[in-house]
């Protein structure tokens, strides 16, 4: 897959901007589909309009379109998006409201790597270049002494008691972490443009002793574990690039778990129904609610190469 042309990473609170949040089917774009799109549009910190919509995918999972664990998690039937628009449908008009946006979201890159290549995909003149904000990393730099820093836990720690793993409701939940914590980096008076410097990582030269402290990192404090082969690296190899960046790493799927990466091999047949005893795992533990992502080895490298902009600058 060609590199993304993205916008950059901003670290700062907008006055004018976008929020967007999608729900797919999975974390790897090139076998997951996007269910649901949501944009609210604010100027000014107060809504002037948005946008929202159901989108059908292709039925992948033995003649349905999501399988049984998503239906669990989203609330997004498969009854729901046999009646849905299909992309092509909707992607003229979703365009055209995020156009030109400087976007917003929650641990945002994954909305945004999905929207990028299902528009490049339909029409290779759409490219998603805006620029973009990250409210985790706001939230990581305000609010240090969070063990985790999900939406789920900040919509917990602020109180506001918004309904998890809907796009609107996940947008309403981002805009109004925004806005607290563009108060108390006012109250506090929190320079943002002091945090995030950091020297990158050869990762050609690994080592497991770094001193650069990359809070910016999706990695930071996460506990990581791996199933399957992966490609790229040998599993230590991989186990280094995550401490590398401020992770940790276990042997196992636990309740401290954050991120399951899943070799591709392995993914796509869990995608098909032969999914190993740790996908099986995580996937019980994100059922009851534990601050766990699975991602695919595909995935795992977007996010590595996410990191390395976000934290270089770019």
């Amino acid at each position: 897959m060609p590199e993304r042309n993205k916008g950059k990473s901003l670290l700062k609170i907008p006055a004018d901007y976008t929020i967007v949040d999608v729900e797919t089917t999975g974390c790897d774009q090139r076998y997951d589909n996007i269910i649901e799109v949501g944009c609210i549009k604010y100027r000014g910190g107060q809504e002037l309009s948005r946008y929202n919509t159901l989108i059908k995918p292709p039925k992948n999972y033995n003649g349905n379109y999501v399988d049984s664990y998503i239906e669990s998690l989203t609330g997004i039937t498969n009854e729901m998006l046999s009646s849905a628009p299909s992309f092509d449908d909707v992607a003229e008009n979703l365009w055209n409201f995020i156009k030109g946006e400087l976007l917003v979201g929650y641990n945002v890159n994954f909305d945004v790597n999905f929207l990028y290549d299902i528009f490049s995909s339909f029409n290779a003149a759409l490219i998603l270049n805006n620029d973009f904000v990250d409210t985790l990393r706001i939230a990581r730099h305000v609010l240090p002494q969070l063990e985790h820093h999900s939406l789920k836990d900040l919509n917990d720690y602020f109180d506001i008691g918004i309904a998890h793993h809907r796009a609107i409701s996940d947008c309403k939940t981002t805009n109004i972490v925004l806005q607290k914590l563009a108060a108390i980096i006012a109250e506090k008076q929190i320079d943002l443009s002091a945090h995030g410097k950091w020297t990158k990582a050869d990762l050609r030269a690994l080592s497991p002793e770094n001193d650069n402290v990359a809070m910016d990192s999706p990695l930071y404090k996460k506990v990581c574990a791996f199933t399957g082969t992966l490609e790229r690296y040998t599993r230590v190899e991989a186990a280094q690039v995550v401490v590398n960046l401020g992770g940790l790493c276990g042997n196992n799927v636990t309740k401290t778990t954050n991120f399951l990466i899943v070799g591709d091999f392995d993914y796509s047949s869990g995608i098909k129904g032969s999914k190993s005893n740790k996908l099986k795992r995580a996937e019980q533990l994100i059922s009851k609610g534990s601050d766990l992502q699975i991602l695919s080895e595909h995935v795992f490298y977007d996010m590595l190469a996410d990191t390395e902009k976000i934290l270089s600058g770019c």
